[in-house]
């Protein structure tokens, strides 16, 4: 069997932890299918959200097939620029499928009756709180907080597949995207909150693409007072299929900065993109943005945005081996916590060309040369529904210093323990030239 490029990132985390080949691997991800069971009462935007974003990374990990049954013939409930006119609709266009017998696993969105056959989680959300248990343990709300519906989703995506690998004890998770709520002082509601109204997005790998996910998941008000620049300089290729949210089938080769500006000015946003790298010497001009979310993957480039003149940076880091690739980081930096001092001193992965030793990888340089499987072997290991959580979160700090609130300068967790989430004391983050777009516009329906 020839090496799949578009499944060679997820492979990689069966091949190097299971000790299997590549053969083997892309067999097993082939043969992975997920069912997506919607509840009548799965109405909301957030319900809708977790649907649509089940769906989209879901297929992507899921590689035989995801379909989506139940009550998918109800109006599509979204701020996502998916133009359907029902949930169903909006699931095929994204990447649901048919496919024939019992599935792998299956994710219950709202309230239904539990299947008779096979392994299932279900999704609850309370507030900003989001999470997976067994289906039917929770109460499950409407909720207008479409991140809620993305981070639930993330997290059932992400079981199912630890599930796959015999990793899954205990179908319970929960995490707090508004981790600042105590005893005395409650999170504020959805309809409190103040949208993002310019943003600057560095990279848009897997977790920028998340980033523009969310970000479009929003209720806004009006789209288009909403202004984003969006920086990279790669090219789409096959390998971010199975990473990126954005990437369709024949877009290989395409700028992915292109990719994100379709994708946000479907929504309304209002996009300038930059298709070239950051470099030490990027100033920002009069009416940038001043808040960053970045992407990048390298440490060099999150030094250079401490002279770009942001008030605000929120960057991301995600785990890059078959051992942490479900863990992430989320910083946040202003003038009082300058990102090139927290950075200083620290320095890439060295890239190592050496053969690895394991057998997977040796087979595979006899068939693909040296230099293939030494780029592929080299390559960090990457699941998108990690990326989406990560998001999720991200863009939930965002609002919260947008809207002028405290929250933590720092957060390190991993999906498959998120018991052991470390966060580091909140702050008020000094964002004064960020600017807003007003509050989230509620009962929002359909896009299409």
């Amino acid at each position: 069997m020839a090496l799949d490029r578009h499944i060679a990132r997820l492979a990689k985390i069966l091949v190097d932890n299971d000790g299997i080949s590549f053969d083997a691997a892309q067999a097993r991800l082939r043969a992975l299918t997920l069912e997506v069971v919607v509840g009548p009462d799965a109405v909301s935007p957030a319900a809708h959200a977790a649907v649509l974003t089940a769906v989209s990374v879901g297929h992507r990990t899921f590689v035989g097939g995801v379909r989506v049954i139940g009550a998918i013939d109800q109006p599509l409930n979204s701020a996502l620029p998916i133009f359907a006119s029902s949930l169903g609709e909006a699931a095929a266009e994204i990447g649901g499928s048919a496919f024939e017998g019992v599935p792998s696993r299956r994710i219950i969105i709202g309230t239904t009756e539990q299947p008779d056959a096979g392994w299932s989680v279900g999704v609850w959300w309370d507030g900003w709180l989001a999470g997976t248990a067994e289906v039917g343990a929770h109460l499950y709300e409407h909720s207008d907080n479409s991140l809620v519906g993305i981070a639930a989703a993330a997290l059932a995506v992400g079981m199912a597949f630890e599930a796959e690998r015999g990793r899954c004890h205990d179908l319970r998770s929960e995490i707090n995207l508004w981790p600042t709520a105590t005893e005395d002082e409650e999170a504020p509601s959805f309809a409190e909150v103040f949208l993002p109204g310019a943003v600057w997005l560095i990279g848009l790998g897997n977790i920028g693409q998340a980033f523009l996910w969310a970000l479009a998941a929003l209720p806004y008000a009006d789209p288009r007072s909403v202004s984003l620049i969006l920086q990279d300089q790669d090219k789409i290729s096959e390998e971010n299929w199975a990473t990126s949210v954005l990437v369709k089938d024949g877009t290989y080769g395409v700028l992915k900065t292109r990719a994100g500006e379709q994708w946000a000015l479907a929504k309304g946003f209002d996009v300038r993109r930059i298709d070239r790298r950051l470099v030490a010497t990027d100033r920002l001009w009069d009416d940038a943005p001043r808040v960053a979310l970045s992407g990048v993957d390298k440490i060099e480039p999150r030094k250079y945005l401490a002279g770009v003149g942001f008030d605000c940076i929120v960057d991301v880091g995600l785990g890059r081996t078959a051992n942490d690739f479900d863990r992430y980081r989320i910083s946040i930096f202003d003038s009082n916590r300058p990102i090139d001092k927290h950075f200083a001193g620290q320095t890439d992965w060295p890239s190592d060309e050496a053969t690895p030793i394991e057998e997977a990888y040796q087979r595979l340089e006899e068939e693909i040369g040296r230099c293939g499987m030494a780029q592929v072997a080299g390559a960090s290991v990457a699941a998108p529904y990690v990326s989406a959580l990560a998001a999720a979160i991200a863009i939930s700090r965002l609002i919260a210093v947008t809207s002028g609130c405290e929250c933590p300068s720092n957060e390190v967790g991993k999906l498959s323990s998120l018991n052991a989430r470390r966060l580091a004391p909140v702050v008020k983050v000094d964002a004064r030239g960020g600017g807003h777009a007003g509050r989230a516009k509620l009962g929002m329906s359909t896009q299409g």
